[in-house]
């Protein structure tokens, strides 16, 4: 959703408006001579909007001013740098109009920290912190090339390089102690979480909770073509950032479980979660590692996965309330895996969750 401030601002602004028509300069002598009324005095209407005078009106401009030979050579040569000038700034407009296209889309993700430039293309500029859309066409593709490595998705490198950026930013505005690893298992292994599965309230705070440990928990909204999550090591620090795609608290749990998995057992190892599935963990042992980590601390283990996926295929019925008690797992986790089993998707427990309303 777009800020009051990105709805009253331009795209991108031609700057051939910076630039006076000749029209306008000669209204500015006009004054300079204090001869009123230039309209009037030239017999041109809109004469501010005037790109080019003909010889027989400076002809009239230079007598009616006096200045004779020396404006009409001003005059004549201001026009023709105009003309040049309006070519060159139609070309850079028209380019800038154009990557204005593919990148507005990143506009929410700049919430109403960007607002200085004189358009929201030198906004957007802002954001990536560079001087030009060709370096962040050039940056985003990088990124979407290490994420090709890691994954067999589709992916929309800006979209990608954009979502990444905002966790870099808000990690920048963390005073995070040093990374205690040991502290941070701790409290894993505490399950004072366990009882707030349900708790959207308790999820959101999550940022402040693991940053007493000098991990960086970092929401940012999903965007298209992108990713689950991912894991990046800055300064020491693990930067957890992970997005609200499908709107599901149990999926969010699931990806921020998975993303912790990483950070205990692969540390300093760079992630970027196009998908989180069994396929895609079994041709990847990191993957296999973050999943199994998952499984352990929100199934209690593999068997809940298994019975799932097993009585889908013999195409067994199913209750939720039974494989809850049955392995000591919350409903709306139980539904976590019915939903991937595709069993029957209308009766699923889901709480909704979203990152947007910070974005606002």
């Amino acid at each position: 959703m777009a800020t009051k401030n990105q709805i009253c601002k331009v795209g991108v602004q031609n700057s051939l408006s910076m630039f006076n028509t000749v029209g306008q300069e000669l209204q500015s002598i006009f004054l300079a001579n204090e001869i009123n009324d230039a309209e009037k005095q030239m017999g041109i209407k809109n004469l501010s909007q005037k790109e080019r005078l003909t010889d027989r009106q400076i002809d009239k401009a230079c007598r009616i001013t006096g200045m004779g030979n020396e404006l009409k050579s001003f005059l004549i040569n201001f026009q023709e740098e105009y003309q040049k000038d309006k070519s060159q700034c139609m070309l850079r407009y028209k380019a800038a109009c154009k990557n204005f296209t593919q990148l507005k889309k990143i506009l929410p993700l700049l919430r109403n920290e960007f607002n200085n430039g004189i358009d929201l293309l030198d906004d957007i500029l802002d954001y990536f912190n560079v001087d030009s859309e060709e370096e962040i066409f050039a940056d985003s593709e990088k990124v979407a090339v290490f994420f090709r490595e890691q994954n067999n998705t589709e992916v929309d490198p800006i979209n990608l390089k954009a979502w990444l950026r905002r966790g870099e930013l808000d990690f920048q505005q963390m005073d995070l102690p040093r990374y205690d690893e040991d502290a941070f298992f701790k409290w894993i292994e505490s399950y004072e979480w366990k009882q707030e599965i349900e708790n959207v309230n308790y999820f959101m705070e999550l940022p402040q909770k693991l940053a007493r440990y000098g991990v960086a928990l970092i929401y940012v909204p999903f965007l298209p073509k992108t990713v689950y999550g991912s894991v990046r090591w800055i300064n020491g620090h693990p930067l957890i950032e992970i997005s609200d795609r499908n709107r599901d608290l149990a999926t969010c749990w699931f990806t921020l479980f998975h993303e912790f998995g990483h950070v205990i057992k692969h540390k300093n190892i760079e992630v970027l979660e196009g998908e989180i599935n069994e396929s895609k963990s079994k041709k990847n042992k990191r993957e296999t590692e973050a999943n199994k980590f998952a499984n352990h601390y929100l199934f209690n283990g593999d068997g809940l996965r298994k019975e799932v996926f097993l009585n889908k295929r013999m195409g067994n019925c199913m209750n939720a309330k039974y494989l809850s008690d049955k392995y000591n797992v919350n409903s709306i986790l139980v539904s976590y895996w019915l939903l991937k089993a595709q069993y029957q998707p209308e009766f699923q427990r889901k709480i909704h969750i979203d990152f947007i309303s910070a974005y606002q």
